[in-house]
């Protein structure tokens, strides 16, 4: 069976949950008596453990292959949605998150590269990744409404557990391909960030900025503010999968059509404007029209980011590089996540968009000139 295809179709799995949880895990902690600021540090635990998984993976699956990592995926999708169906707790959704940061880890850190090395167009390879990503995330936002409703939040646990599990066979079509012996001589040498460039470098402070802002609107935020806009459940299930969903098409459409640094101009500048009106958003309707808006910067977003690290990372290390780029992205993100349940909770939803909006100025400013030179 095709490689590229098996890959992609666990991709599908995986993003369809990740919409699920994304809509279903918030209302459900809000139903639960657990308050935003706690729903905000439970949130924030995600991304650090993501990113430490996906680091130790990536630089272990530059070795040993690829293959071992998207079965665990499967593995660790199982845990995760199954302490979902039992929790009630602040601490059983914690570790719940602990688990799911895990399976995403293990994911993030073979897909891209398993694909940078089965293609030769790299650039449009990893916005396919993206475009498959958001579709499928989309689909299972816009379902998730319904399924809470129908089937109850167990209910729809229990479908995540069953998608994450059907990825533990499909993981098995897969060819291993076991490159060298791992030993920490070798895993320092790829690590050490003397030998890798300057942009580089200067990335990794720039995407440590881009997840600070973006961890302000993340996770469980823009659920909560739809709910506080009075949405139904069905009908916020409905708008952010509609938001995924453009994010993917036009991360699709326009792939390739501009050059990366002018895209990265372009995107940065819709999305802080767009932020500063959800800032001020007053009316519900409003605010439903914006979240369509989001989805297409969202969209363009992904297509600069995939450039850049297609632009950057050394073909000797995808994986550790690209685990590497990300670090700084998801311990900003980590710190941002867990602020916002505070913000919100003394500002109301004004102050994370706002913030979100300065902050990721100084990464799309900075960025267009570092990747002039």
């Amino acid at each position: 069976m095709n490689q590229v295809k098996v890959v992609m179709f666990i991709q599908v799995l995986n993003s369809f949950v990740s919409g699920v949880l994304g809509i279903a895990l918030p209302l459900m902690m809000e139903e639960r008596a657990i308050d935003i600021v706690t729903i905000g540090f439970v949130f924030a635990s995600m991304p650090l453990i993501f990113q430490l998984g996906r680091m130790l993976f990536a630089t272990v699956s530059d070795f040993w292959g690829r293959k071992p990592f998207f079965g665990l995926n499967g593995f660790f999708s199982v845990i995760s949605n199954s302490i979902y169906f039992l929790a009630r707790t602040p601490l059983e959704f914690l570790f719940g998150k602990m688990m799911e940061g895990t399976k995403s880890g293990s994911l993030w850190a073979v897909n891209r590269a398993f694909l940078l090395e089965n293609t030769e167009r790299k650039w449009r390879i990893l916005v396919h990744l993206r475009t498959v990503a958001y579709v499928s995330s989309a689909v299972g936002s816009l379902l998730a409404g319904f399924l809470i409703v129908h089937f109850f939040y167990e209910g729809t646990m229990t479908l995540c557990i069953l998608a994450g599990a059907f990825v533990v066979p499909l993981s098995l079509l897969l060819v291993s391909k076991r490159k060298k012996e791992l030993s920490m001589t070798k895993v320092l040498r790829i690590l050490d960030f003397r030998k890798k460039k300057r942009i580089f470098k200067v990335f990794l402070v720039l995407y440590f900025i881009m997840g600070l802002s973006f961890g302000f609107v993340g996770g469980f935020v823009f659920p909560l503010f739809l709910r506080s806009k009075g949405f139904a459940t069905e009908t916020i299930g409905v708008l952010l999968g509609l938001q995924i969903l453009l994010a993917g098409l036009f991360s699709y459409l326009f792939a390739g059509k501009f050059e990366i640094r002018k895209l990265v101009l372009i995107s940065g500048v819709f999305y802080t404007a767009v932020l500063l009106l959800f800032g001020f958003s007053g009316t519900a309707v409003f605010a439903g029209v914006l979240i369509f808006a989001y989805g297409v910067v969202e969209g363009l977003l992904s297509i600069s980011q995939e450039g850049i690290l297609s632009r950057i990372a050394n073909k000797e290390s995808y994986g550790t590089d690209i685990g590497l780029l990300w670090t700084g992205h998801h311990c900003g993100r980590t710190l941002s996540l867990a602020l916002s349940g505070l913000l919100i909770s003394t500002l109301g939803f004004t102050a994370p968009f706002l913030m979100s909006a300065t902050i990721f100025t100084f990464f799309f400013v900075s960025s267009y000139f570092v990747l002039k030179d």
